[in-house]
Parts: structure tokens; C-alpha cells; sequence
């Protein structure tokens, strides 16, 4: 049993370890793959798909199957879905990211981004490529655009293979232990479980601070940071490591029983009541036949029990409770790394490793603290009812101290902010050209933002009407922006450097967001172990697995399954600027209304 109690932690680790992996990886995977917030929300509730495709069959057939080889396999098909996730990374060829190539003069020291002359802006791969494969660059791989279906396989394998854990796991807990002492051992499993979404946080946030193709590109020529809306982390790194992790889980339990001595019984007695080979045979006859009587008479069953839950009001509204709640966590989950990046201002890799560094250590604070007041107090039905309820409504309120938590729309030139009082060029398709760049002939749908020393972001260094440059790589300056120069600035000093202009005060008020975000998480968690006790409390005895699955169907089919899919869709309704693809159409979102986003 011990053995099995170990191997058991380490599964529920390692579930934990990869779904949080993923979760975190989503915006990665969103610009890897060039796709819309919309479609990565697919890609996460196929998870969710996969999980309810067994996840009945799997605790209804529980005590029938080999448990311990059952969890094995599950582990095994999660590590396969890990490495099918895995490879597009090997399929696609390298990433290239949205750039625009400037044009060299007769000295190579300075490039001039605005050449009316000449038909610039082709993204380019290398300095070193000739024009001729400029043209049809990257087009000869346009399968690329369906490649995330592997992520999507992959994820839906890792729901199924998560599936048989749970449920078989602590049903053969529960059934060779004493019975003093298997809530002990299921708590000591599902809290050691617990260190795997902080570990697979932090691994996340390692990998999104990696450029992609690490060991293949020159990481100096890369002319992009983290805290670029283009920057893509090595997601496919970490997904390696989970698969590994998940087959390492799977290995003890090959080797467990199909059942064990109960916890403190005496062997001998067991053997001695072992039949003798005579009777096998009948006996079999007999077992199979009333194996088959007993599932005739469960699924006899079944209705009347449905029946009979919902016709409980304090379990119908325990489920709506937890749809609603599923809802508002599961997208808030799938989206917080974006959000922080786009209103604070931080790379993905810092707000990832803060969620797992601040965010989840309290929430798992918080839902011990709740267990241990219904203990140390020994609270009734009533009483938890009215402590989850005021825990409720305080976590709402602080909610709404999140539209405070703001911060303005990042200013660029014929988006968001004016040309500094520049007349706009009349018709719709150019409102991104003004008088200061409009013999540049730049392309407005491409992206390079570059930052003008007035503090506002062109989208490329076309658009800023930009002469001259110095430096390479991260570094390049460009010199004479002649739309830099409009807003006040003498003929000398209208310089602009590379990437999207910082936001200082965004930052600033970053701090204020994750003390209150922990706040909300701390206060729902105490309140989250009450609730889950009222659901247990408020049925009879012999139906509480079943209103434990009910509960995780209507959770997941109505919460889990559909919020990413829709916050997705509504955060794609706020973007102001799309990505372009190489060979045409958009990609991901590169600047979102940050006012609509909150």
C-alpha cells in the first residue's frame, strides 16, 4: 500500500506538473502557430473532451479492471500526447517572426527604412538571402497552418490518459486501507500533488524566457526581447519534460497487485480461504453471471438516483454554484498571462513565474486554512453555508477593485494616437499614413514597432518616416524620423529605437494587481472547502461518488469545456492590430484595446 500511495502522489504530480505547463504555454503556442485567442481556446477544452470521453466509463467500470495497470496506461497515453504535442516544432522549420528588411545605401553603416524608390518589405530570415527566394519566402510551407491539430491530439490524449487517475486511485485507497485512515492518505496524495502546478509554472516561465529555436539560431541576431508581443519561448521544451515525467509515473504501477491484503488483517487468514481448483470453474460461471446482474440492476438504478439528486435543491444549486464558478476560473486561468502582459507590461515568462510563485502557494493556503476551520470549530451545514457565502461576496467585491487596476492604451501612431495633429490622408485603407510618411510607401500590414523619442510607437520604422540608421541586431537606432521630428522636436535629435515603447506607470502599478489578484484567490480558496463539504453533507451516504462525478460533468461540460472558446472570442473582439502571416491572411493579435480587454 505504501508503494502504491507513492506512485500514486507522483501521478497526481505529474498531472498537475503538465496541465499547468500548458496552460501557461498558451499564449506561445497562440503566436507559434499564428493563430487567434479563439482557436487556443479549442485547444485547451480538448483536454476537457478527452477527459469526459472515459471519464464515466472509467468510474463506473472502477472495481472491475485492474486498477493499478489501468492508471499505468492512463500515465503512458498522457506522455504520448506530451510528445505528439511536441512535434510540430520538428515539422514546422524555424519561426520567423514579423520583421521588415530595410535597404542598404552604398555605406553598410546606415540603412534607411523610409525608400520610396524601392519595393521594401519583405520579412526577411537572414541578411544573407537573395532577393529572388525573398519573394516566395516561407510559402512553400503553408501546411504549416494546420499544425496546431498535433497540439490539439495531444491535448485531447493527455484528458483521456488524466482520466482513470483520480478515480481508480482513490477507490483502491479507500478499499485496502483502514478505514480511520484513508481520508488521511487521499489528503496526503492530493496535497502532494499540489507541487506539481507551482514546478510546472516555473518550468513555463523558464521556457518563455528561451527564444524557440534555441541551439539553431543565433540568439545575438535576434532583434525581438520577451516583453515583445512577437516573442515566442521554447513551448515544445517543457512539453519534453512532461513527457518524460508522466512515463517515469507510469512505471511503479506495472508491478502493483490487482488487489491488496486490507491494511492490518492477517495473511494467513486470506490464504486460507483460497478455493480449491474443483470449484473454480462453477464459481467462475457463477461470478460472470452475476456480474452481469449487477450492472443490469446499477443501470436499473441509475435513473431513480439522477432522479433523486436533482430533485435536492441545496445539490441544484451547489451545481449552478459550481458552473458559474468553473466559468469565471477557467477563463480567468487561460487568459491571465495575457492579460498581464498587455495591461502591466511584463514578459510572459515574469507573469507566469509569478502565478506560480505567489498565486498558487495561497490558494493552496487558503483551501487548507478552510478545512482546518470547518475542523477546529466544527462547523454545521448552516454555519459553513454562511462562511462560504460571506467569503463570496468579499471576493466579489474585490473584484470589482480590478477596474482600477488599469492602465492606458499603448500609444501608436494612426491606431490609437493621432500623427500629432497631422491631418489623416482620406481614405480608410491608409489611416496609418500621414504627410510626414507618405512618399515612404510602407506597407500597413506589417509590424516592427519601433519607439519614436516622443514616447509613441510606429508600427514599423517606415511609418515613422525614418532616414538613417546605426547598430544591428537589438540594437539599431534610427535617425531623421520625419514624423518623430513633426511633433516638436528640432531636425537633429528625432531618433527612434527598436521595439514597442515602454509604459513606465503600467508597471508601476503592477504590484497593486497581484497583491489584490492574491487577495481573490486567497479568500474563494477558503471558501472553495466549505462549499465542496456542503455538497457532501446535503446527499444521502450511498450517492456521494456519484454526485462527486455529477458535480465534475456539469463543472466541466458547462464551465471547463466552453470559457476559454468564448473569453477567447470576446479578448479577439478587442484587438486593435493583427499579426500578418508570410503568405498573407492574419495571424495572432500584436496590440489589444487594453480598456475593452479589462
Amino acid at each position: 500500500l505504501q508503494i502504491f500511495l507513492g506512485a500514486l502522489a507522483f501521478s497526481f504530480f505529474a498531472k498537475g506538473f503538465s496541465g499547468s505547463y500548458m496552460k501557461s504555454m498558451t499564449s506561445q503556442i497562440e503566436r507559434r502557430f499564428e493563430i487567434s485567442s479563439s482557436i487556443v481556446g479549442i485547444i485547451d477544452g480538448s483536454f476537457e473532451i478527452g477527459n469526459l470521453m472515459v471519464m464515466v466509463l472509467v468510474s463506473y467500470l472502477g472495481p472491475r479492471v485492474h486498477r493499478p495497470k489501468v492508471i499505468a496506461v492512463g500515465c503512458l497515453i498522457m506522455s504520448l500526447g506530451a510528445f505528439l504535442s511536441v512535434m510540430p516544432q520538428f515539422l514546422m522549420g524555424r519561426y520567423n517572426y514579423e520583421r521588415v528588411t530595410v535597404t542598404l545605401d552604398n555605406s553598410s553603416t546606415s540603412v534607411s527604412a523610409c525608400s520610396p524608390a524601392s519595393s521594401e518589405g519583405h520579412p526577411v530570415t537572414d541578411a544573407t538571402e537573395t532577393p529572388s527566394t525573398m519573394k516566395n519566402f516561407g510559402c512553400e510551407k503553408t501546411t504549416n497552418s494546420h499544425l496546431w491539430l498535433f497540439v490539439l491530439v495531444g491535448n485531447l490524449l493527455r484528458g483521456i490518459g488524466e482520466a482513470p487517475v483520480m478515480p481508480l486511485g482513490v477507490s483502491y485507497i479507500d478499499d485496502f486501507s483502514k478505514e480511520e485512515n484513508s481520508a488521511f492518505y487521499i489528503g496526503l496524495v492530493r496535497s502532494s500533488g499540489m507541487f506539481g502546478p507551482t514546478l510546472g509554472f516555473l518550468l513555463g516561465s523558464f521556457c518563455a524566457s528561451i527564444w524557440v529555436d534555441i541551439g539553431v539560431v543565433d540568439i545575438d541576431a535576434i532583434s525581438i526581447n520577451p516583453k515583445d508581443t512577437r516573442w515566442v519561448g521554447a513551448w515544445w521544451l517543457g512539453l519534453l519534460i512532461c513527457g518524460v515525467v508522466n512515463f517515469i509515473a507510469s512505471l511503479p504501477f506495472w508491478f502493483l497487485p490487482y488487489s491488496l491484503p486490507i491494511e492490518g488483517e492477517n495473511l494467513n487468514l486470506k490464504i486460507s480461504h483460497l478455493p480449491v481448483k474443483g470449484h473454480l470453474r462453477c464459481q467462475n460461471n457463477f461470478s460472470l453471471f452475476s456480474r452481469v446482474y449487477s450492472i443490469y440492476l446499477s443501470i436499473a438504478d441509475f435513473f431513480p438516483a439522477l432522479k433523486k439528486l436533482f430533485g435536492n435543491p441545496i445539490f441544484l444549486v451547489f451545481i449552478f454554484l459550481t458552473i458559474l464558478q468553473y466559468n469565471s476560473l477557467v477563463g480567468l486561468i487561460t487568459y491571465e498571462t495575457k492579460f498581464m502582459e498587455q495591461q502591466f507590461n511584463v514578459s510572459v515568462a515574469r507573469a507566469i513565474f509569478l502565478i506560480g510563485v505567489i498565486l498558487l502557494p495561497i490558494t493552496i493556503l487558503g483551501m487548507f486554512l478552510g478545512g482546518f476551520l470547518i475542523k477546529k470549530f466544527k462547523l454545521h451545514i448552516t454555519e459553513m453555508t454562511k462562511f462560504a457565502c460571506i467569503t463570496f461576496i468579499v471576493a466579489y467585491l474585490l473584484n470589482l477593485l480590478y477596474f482600477t487596476c488599469g492602465c492606458e492604451v499603448l500609444r501608436v501612431a494612426g491606431l490609437t494616437a493621432p500623427y500629432s495633429g497631422l491631418k489623416y490622408l482620406s481614405s480608410p485603407k491608409t489611416s496609418f499614413m500621414a504627410s510626414c510618411n507618405a512618399d515612404c510607401g510602407c506597407k500597413p500590414d506589417q509590424w516592427d514597432p519601433v519607439c519614436g523619442d516622443n514616447g509613441i510607437t510606429y508600427m514599423t520604422a517606415c511609418f515613422a518616416g525614418c532616414k538613417s540608421s546605426t547598430g544591428t541586431g537589438k540594437n539599431m537606432v534610427f535617425h531623421n524620423c520625419s514624423c518623430v521630428e513633426g511633433q516638436g522636436h528640432g531636425l537633429g535629435n528625432s531618433s527612434a529605437v527598436l521595439g514597442q515603447c515602454q509604459r513606465e506607470n503600467c508597471t508601476k502599478s503592477f504590484p497593486y494587481f497581484l497583491a489584490l489578484q492574491a487577495a481573490c484567490a486567497f479568500i474563494l480558496a477558503l471558501g472553495g472547502t466549505p462549499t465542496y463539504m456542503i455538497m457532501f453533507r446535503s446527499v444521502s451516504p450511498d450517492l456521494k461518488s456519484f454526485a462527486v462525478g455529477i458535480e465534475t460533468l456539469g463543472g466541466r461540460i458547462l464551465g471547463g469545456l466552453p470559457a476559454p472558446i468564448y473569453f477567447g472570442a470576446l479578448i479577439d473582439e478587442t484587438c486593435l492590430k493583427w499579426g500578418a502571416k508570410n503568405c498573407g491572411g492574419s495571424g495572432s493579435c500584436r496590440v489589444y484595446d487594453t480598456k475593452a480587454f479589462r
